[in-house]
Parts: structure tokens; C-alpha cells; sequence
């Protein structure tokens, strides 16, 4: 059997590198860190101690969909503030689930959908 220990990183197809890397890297605060020459462009950021996000750019439709990825905030109100401030809409949320925890929809500049939560 495999045992899966942890997430190592998760990939992210965008167009707009430079839009995206506002999005998570100024808006977001995620930190960047190393990323090997590749052939194609993209931008690597260290999210928690344990999980990266991949920005690829790449040809390719990045559908409307409920997949995405959920990143953890310590503060949730400055969060939905800051997001309002800066003109992200908030597509659902925010919100309470069932358990309590606090979240919230959008979508990074090129559509991808980003849950932000509080638990």
C-alpha cells in the first residue's frame, strides 16, 4: 500500500504570469522561492511549511469549475477587506461551514477559482 505522508505542491495553469503573480504573491503574501529554468514560464511560492504552489504558464482553457485551491489565512476580516479593497469579487462567501471555519470564493486574474478559510 501507499502511504501518502503530506502535499508537496500543487500546479496551477495561468496565462497572465505577471497579473497572477500580483494576485498571489503581493495580494496573497505568499513568499517566492527557487524555481528550476524550465522551457516554459511559471513562478514557484512556498505556501505553509510543507506545500508550494507551481504557477505554470501554459496553452491551455482553464474551465470554470468548482475545482481550486484553499489557502489558510490568520485573519479572515482583513482578508475580505483587503480582497474588496483591491477589486477581487468574492464569487461565494463569505461564509460559515457547519464545523465553524469561515470562508470565501474568488478567482485569481485568470480565472482560477481560490478558496480563502479561516479554521
Amino acid at each position: 500500500m501507499i502511504q501518502v505522508k503530506n502535499y508537496n505542491h500543487i500546479g496551477v495553469v495561468v496565462r497572465d504570469l505577471e497579473k497572477c503573480r500580483w494576485f498571489y504573491g503581493t495580494l496573497l503574501g505568499l513568499q517566492t522561492i527557487p524555481r528550476p529554468p524550465f522551457s516554459f514560464p511559471g513562478h514557484w511560492y512556498q505556501v505553509g511549511p510543507n506545500c508550494q504552489l507551481h504557477l505554470m504558464v501554459y496553452e491551455e482553457s482553464i474551465p470554470d469549475t468548482m475545482r481550486h485551491i484553499a489557502l489558510e489565512v490568520a485573519n479572515f476580516e482583513g482578508a475580505v477587506r483587503e480582497l474588496r479593497t483591491k477589486g477581487v469579487e468574492i464569487i461565494d462567501g463569505p461564509g460559515k461551514r457547519f464545523d465553524g471555519s469561515d470562508y470565501l470564493f474568488c478567482k485569481d486574474p485568470d480565472g482560477n477559482r481560490v478558496e480563502i478559510t479561516r479554521h
